[in-house]
Order: structure tokens, then sequence, then C-alpha cells
């Protein structure tokens, strides 16, 4: 299939190609050479998307509790990594 690049150099899918990957509008892609072609692979759920879906999960350990969510504990070890 082709597609045409743009101003920008920006290009659409083409819907077959969306559809058969599954990409959606805001999805992220990776964009890559290899061997003198450019690859364009969908990349799996957004690191938001997946520190939001562990809400809670670590609750139980010492070191976070009274933490809210996955995103206040990632925050937190990057902190305590940036002060040493």
């Amino acid at each position: 299939m082709k597609a045409k690049v743009a101003r920008r150099y920006q290009i659409t899918i083409p819907e077959e190609v969306r559809e058969e990957v599954g990409i959606n509008v805001g999805d992220v892609v990776d964009v890559s050479s290899q061997e003198g072609k450019v690859v364009i692979e969908k990349v799996g759920r957004s690191w938001e998307a997946v520190m939001k879906e562990t809400r809670g999960t670590w609750k139980s350990h010492p070191a976070f509790v009274g933490m809210k969510d996955s995103i206040e504990m990632v925050r937190w070890l990057r902190n305590k990594g940036a002060k040493r």
C-alpha cells in the first residue's frame, strides 16, 4: 500500500492498515528504520494507562503506605534516586 509524504513529512496510515493493527487517534507508534525501510509499529498501552491500572497494588508495602497510586510511587522513587 502506498502513502504520500505531505509537508512536514507527515503520512496518513491507510484505513485498512489502521484497522488491521488497531491504531486509533491518540495512539503512540514507534518509528524506526531497518535496512533502508521505514518501520512503524504500534506501541502497547501508555505508561499512564499502566500506572492507573495498578492503583492500590502497593498499598500493603511498608515503603509506600499512604500513597494513593502507582504514579505517586514512581514519582517518589524518582525523587529518591535523584537525591543520591
